[in-house]
């Protein structure tokens, strides 16, 4: 019966003069299963709060959306349906993933000492890696992925730096940078296998380096506090020797100039860069005093090639 009726449908589309009178059949024959078709999903998007679901239900409507396109005029009452459902479903998705972000942030989980990611966060970033997967195997042909991730990112990976930044707020200066270079790099590790995100690994590699700045700088003065390094102006023949007594224990156990929090960077090329930026603008220093004090008579014995050397 239903070959029957496909050749029937068939016939009464011939008897149309035009492609014009087709596609105006089909919107008026469409027409008719909008209001239904709008209560069953609005019910569905509606009653539904789980993340993921939504995210699957948007890239339904979606799919749905670009192959009814080509047979309907833009504005067919179907058409203008889906697009509505489109945008509710879109906005329910966005908002409960700021919801669900929100109860992890009122949890008000503090970093431990190791400052690695704490529970709230491993969670937030196991829905971000769930997330991706989902959008990532989504088939929406006209839609741009570009456009379409960079949005995504928006709705997801803004909360989640957010949640990251209130949980390093009780923590001294040197730890946040080292928490915050833990956390941001968890979420460039997990965007950097996804095409089309390279806007937002800029942007967290931005906020890496900062961190990496400050923390550099924080490693260096405790360099200088340790080793007892005067400003140039002044240097004298105690205070050098006092230099030299420091210094020359420093380099026996480099552990007495690294600021402990640093060794908690759980990347090695991280913990590498901060040592070598705090190291090379010890070395300057060194130099400055080596070169223009007066009160330098045998004191210190080491070049600034020396020691620039020794602390690689």
């Amino acid at each position: 019966s239903s070959g029957i009726n496909a050749e029937y449908g068939d016939f009464l589309l011939s008897l149309l003069p035009s492609k014009g009178s087709v596609i105006l059949a089909l919107c008026q024959i469409t027409e008719g299963v909008s209001r239904t078709l709008k209560i069953r999903i609005e019910q569905i998007i509606n009653n539904t709060e789980d993340c993921i679901m939504l995210l699957q239900i948007c890239n339904i409507i979606q799919f749905y959306l670009s192959t009814i396109k080509p047979f309907l005029s833009e504005s067919a009452p179907l058409i203008q349906l889906i697009r509505k459902l489109s945008v509710q479903c879109t906005k329910q998705f966005n908002r409960h993933v700021t919801l669900y972000i929100s109860r992890l942030s009122d949890r008000n989980d503090l970093p431990a000492l190791d400052l690695l990611p704490t529970m709230a966060f491993q969670e937030a970033l196991h829905l971000l890696k769930v997330i991706l997967n989902t959008h990532d195997v989504s088939v929406v042909p006209d839609v741009s992925p570009l456009e379409s991730m960079s949005q995504l990112l928006d709705v997801v990976v803004s909360p989640i730096v957010t949640l990251c930044t209130l949980s390093a707020s009780q923590l001294e200066v040197v730890e946040t940078a080292v928490y915050l270079i833990n956390i941001l790099s968890c979420i460039y590790n997990v965007l950097a296998m996804y095409e089309n995100t390279d806007t937002k690994l800029a942007l967290l590699q931005s906020k890496i380096d900062e961190e990496l700045e400050t923390l550099t700088n924080l490693q260096y003065d405790h360099m200088i506090k340790t080793t007892c390094i005067p400003p140039s102006d002044m240097v004298n023949a105690e205070r050098l020797s006092t230099v030299a007594a420091k210094l020359d224990q420093a380099l026996c156990n480099t552990e007495l100039i690294w600021l402990q929090q640093c060794t908690r960077l759980s990347s090695l090329k991280h913990r590498n860069g901060v040592w070598r930026g705090a190291a090379e603008q010890f070395v300057v220093v060194y130099s400055t005093i080596l070169l223009a004090s007066p009160h330098n008579t045998g004191i210190l014995v080491k070049t600034a090639e020396q020691i620039s050397q020794l602390l690689k």
